[in-house]
């Protein structure tokens, strides 16, 4: 039975009943949330000795001598002889209060000065009232400081997760998702989920595993926020009208020779005139990767496929040539055919179109005559041997 329905049987309040419990006075069965809260299960018994304190609390019974009554079982003289005498010094109290008052005109109304003034004209030998102070300042201070730290134990690797989650989204232009750093991610936080929602626990059977969860909440909170930062840590995408648009911390970003050479075309379909007077679509025969990934060490590739018309095509051919073949940088420059590729690298690592055992960065620029198809490739990895350069992937 719940307190609600307890209160309307009683006629005794909620904060009552949670006060006579207190005071071990009864013992309901009950359970409690990670927070403390108590949620009482009250016995048809519980409800009886609820009404049979009512009723002693209505002869001045103190709480002190029903508590001795219950924890004795029975009530002796003594007890009964100092309810007596108490009820008769508050009869003879009231009697002269009495007196006192019925000497009050209640013809004409009273100022609480002018009141308490001919109250104290009659020399009352009254006991000073003494009002009943169960507020404890200490006690409900400790309260609200405990459920703060428990709130903030349990909340806190959730925030912080979704915090550095979202941090991580707004770093990225293209993000991936690591399904593996997810599912630790959620791992790290049961914890938390598990207080949240199964709030009601028995504490006299699990009170150690209520404690270990809340422990396991606090080391959960760098743990969750490091696997949390680890659920986005790659950059891809296939997408065309994303082209030159890369993440502000990859590497083909800050370099100047690959900004050159790769051409700031239009991202929109592009529409040509053949020499025999039809018209060509570029946008639809393009192909376009981009991958930046920040997990320990950074790797980025950039690739772009084009169809150009011959003019166009010569012109880009000669331009590329130029950049590559003249520029003075540390990078080495070589000349590699590839089927029917002519490549045009810069490279900073082991030779072109090898295995990679360490790291290295390469700056292609590869034609096909036959097809008037130009490329345009950035590698760049950091990662000791750990990750392949793309262009390795693509037919030659």
């Amino acid at each position: 039975m719940k307190i609600k329905s307890v209160c309307e049987l009683t006629g005794l309040t909620d904060r009552t009943i949670r006060y006579y419990i207190e005071e071990k006075l009864i013992f309901p069965q009950y359970t409690e949330n990670y927070l403390g809260r108590r949620s009482y299960d009250f016995s048809q018994k519980n409800v009886k000795d609820l009404k049979d304190i009512a009723v002693l609390r209505k002869f001045d019974f103190t709480l002190d001598e029903i508590k001795f009554i219950i924890d004795h079982g029975e009530v002796g003289g003594k007890i009964i002889s100092g309810v007596k005498a108490r009820t008769e010094t508050s009869i003879s109290d009231g009697q002269k209060k009495l007196s006192v008052l019925l000497k009050i005109s209640t013809e004409k109304t009273y100022t609480m000065a002018e009141l308490a003034e001919e109250l104290s004209k009659e020399a009352l030998s009254l006991p000073q009232c003494k009002e009943a102070t169960q507020f404890d300042v200490f006690k409900t201070v400790v309260s609200i400081l405990k459920t703060i730290v428990i709130f903030m134990v349990v909340w806190l690797p959730i925030v912080l997760s979704l915090f550095c989650l979202m941090g991580r989204l707004k770093e990225f232009h293209y993000p991936v998702l690591n399904p593996f750093m997810i599912v630790m991610t959620i791992l790290s936080l049961m914890p938390s989920v598990l207080v949240l929602f199964i709030p009601k626990i028995k504490p006299k059977k699990e009170k150690i595993a209520r404690r270990i969860l809340l422990l396991l909440c606090v080391l959960s909170i760098p743990g969750s926020c490091f696997l949390s930062y680890g659920i986005v840590s790659k950059s891809e995408t296939t997408d065309f009208r994303y082209y030159r648009d890369f993440d502000v911390e990859c590497l083909a970003d800050r370099n100047k020779v690959f900004r050159e050479l790769l051409p700031n075309w239009s991202r929109d379909p592009q529409i040509y005139t053949q020499a025999d007077g039809t018209m060509q679509t570029v946008f639809l025969d393009a192909h376009y990767y981009y991958r930046y990934d920040e997990d320990f060490d950074s790797t980025c590739d950039v690739y772009a496929e084009w169809p150009l018309a011959s003019d166009e095509y010569a012109e880009e051919v000669e331009r590329a040539e130029a950049l590559l073949g003249k520029t003075e940088t540390y990078y080495r420059f070589v000349e590699q055919q590839k089927g029917d590729w002519r490549c045009l690298i810069l490279y900073d690592g082991y030779e072109p179109f090898d295995e990679i055992p360490d790291n290295y960065t390469y700056i292609i620029f590869a034609h096909n005559d036959k097809t008037q198809i130009v490329r345009y490739i950035y590698c760049d990895s950091m990662r000791d041997g750990t990750d392949q350069p793309y262009y390795l992937k693509l037919p030659w």
